[in-house]
């Protein structure tokens, strides 16, 4: 999909290029409030489900030597599953992938990757995650990964 052309529009279009080669998910996009009020709110998690849906969170802005502009741009990647049995979208199982799992596999594509030259940033770090949605056959975790840079 297009975007600005800006910094921000370019990372979140690499962490959702990044999710969908891990062909784990049926939806690896960048967050439009696919899930949400405006959507049927939990009524689409199964549309979209085993997702992952990437959005940009925050900047923390400092001055470095030479009054240089070091911005830390933050993003968060959130997942979810949904599962016949109790826990399984959790935990998994043999035949399933849970949160648990693909939490592991986002850290293992993101945490100390660089994005590549066209984008100009420092690595990419893990910096933690929260459960969202909890309940016997949906689960959901937002992850969040930050990257600096100097202007």
């Amino acid at each position: 999909m297009a975007n600005d052309g800006g910094l921000v529009a370019k990372l979140e279009q690499w962490f959702a290029d990044t999710l969908a080669a891990l062909t784990v998910f049926r939806t690896a996009d960048i967050w439009r409030h696919q899930i949400s009020a405006t959507k049927s709110g939990m009524e689409a998690f199964p549309r979209y489900e085993p997702f992952a849906f990437v959005s940009y969170q925050s900047v923390d802005a400092a001055r470095e030597g030479g009054y240089q502009l070091r911005q830390v741009l933050e993003f968060a990647i959130l997942i979810g599953v949904e599962s016949k049995t109790d826990g399984v979208a959790r935990f998994g199982d043999s035949n399933n992938l849970g949160t648990s799992k693909l939490r592991d596999l986002v850290i293992a594509a993101f945490d100390k990757k660089h994005p590549g030259s066209g984008l100009k940033c420092d690595e990419i770090y893990y910096t933690g995650d929260i459960e969202v949605f909890d309940s016997p056959k949906r689960h959901m975790l937002q992850m969040t990964f930050e990257t600096s840079f100097l202007t």
